[in-house]
């Protein structure tokens, strides 16, 4: 593939790119509002301590900016249907019309539900006018459930997605290393699967901040190609762009028309800032690729 036609593919797998914010992003939601399109998702994660109601305010607040918030919605801390109700019913009223509903790890102390399909099937995010929810897509597998687990909720999602009322997509976890998720997304669609895929990585920011991520949520392959970059090992505070994840993913795309694989979303560890400016960079194409033309160097990003 020619430097130019590559070039191309990085900038449009990018283009449409979604970004994640936390309740500690609140007071900076100014400044991250001008680094974004009008429409750009952005998920509003759910932090331990942090009620759901608060993080449907916040997602309230994102989207009143032009926006499309996108709260997490975890299904094993929820206590009660009517918890869930309430909260759905809130987004409603605030425009919000897009969700992430995943399991999560951390559990209320008598969860209503068990799994993000349990609550997928409550037809309330019907009832509230939901136009699309995202799912968790594991290509590096969970050490939370194991893999049978994995597989299980994978074709319950699958199906589910058939005559759901509204759109499902698989938003996956982040990653370092492009080959697990391509060879995910050719698992998954030997199955039949044909949903959309929103690849999951960490925008720009140092290797001790990726490292302790990468530790927490358990992506083993990424974690080892991660650590066997020994010249940046040698300095914990470098920081390292996902550009060698971007080209290779997008040069898969480009080779195969027909992949599912839609666009990024950057798990902001190193700034919302900083990883907006890095994603809009690469779409207005100021970025350089290398002889190899295995990633590239951003210019001009402060």
């Amino acid at each position: 593939m020619a430097n130019d036609e590559l070039k191309r593919h990085i900038a449009d797998f990018v283009r449409d790119y979604s970004i994640e914010i936390t309740p500690h992003d609140a007071g900076k939601l100014d400044a991250i509002r001008a680094e974004l399109a009008e429409g750009t998702a952005v998920y509003v994660a759910h932090p331990p301590g942090v009620p759901i109601d608060d993080i449907v305010s916040l997602a309230g607040q994102v989207q009143k900016l032009g926006l499309k918030a996108t709260p997490h919605i975890i299904a094993r801390k929820l206590e009660s249907r009517e918890q869930l109700e309430r909260a759905l019913a809130r987004c409603q009223e605030l425009g919000i019309v897009n969700a992430l509903c995943v399991a999560g790890d951390i559990t209320a102390e008598k969860p209503a539900y068990n799994s993000s399909l349990e609550v997928l099937q409550t037809g309330l995010f019907e009832k509230y006018g939901f136009r699309e929810v995202g799912v968790a897509g594991h290509p590096e597998g969970s050490k939370a459930i194991g893999a049978e687990r994995v597989e299980q909720a994978l074709n319950g999602k699958a199906e589910f997605a058939k005559t759901a009322g509204f759109n499902l997509y698989f938003a996956t976890q982040f990653g370092f290393d492009p080959q697990p998720f391509i060879d995910w997304e050719a698992a998954t669609t030997a199955k039949g699967i044909r949903l959309p895929i929103h690849v999951g990585m960490p925008g720009p920011a140092s290797l001790r901040q990726l490292a302790k991520f990468a530790m927490l949520c358990g992506v083993g392959a990424s974690m080892r190609m991660l650590t066997t970059r020994t010249s940046a090992m040698a300095n914990l505070l470098s920081t390292q762009a996902p550009d060698e994840m971007v080209t290779a993913l997008a040069r898969h795309k480009g080779a195969n028309p027909q992949s599912r694989f839609k666009k990024v979303h950057f798990f902001a560890f190193g700034g919302v800032v900083k990883t907006a400016r890095w994603a809009n960079a690469v779409i207005s194409g100021r970025f350089v690729l290398n002889n190899q033309g295995t990633g590239f160097r951003v210019e001009d990003v402060n």
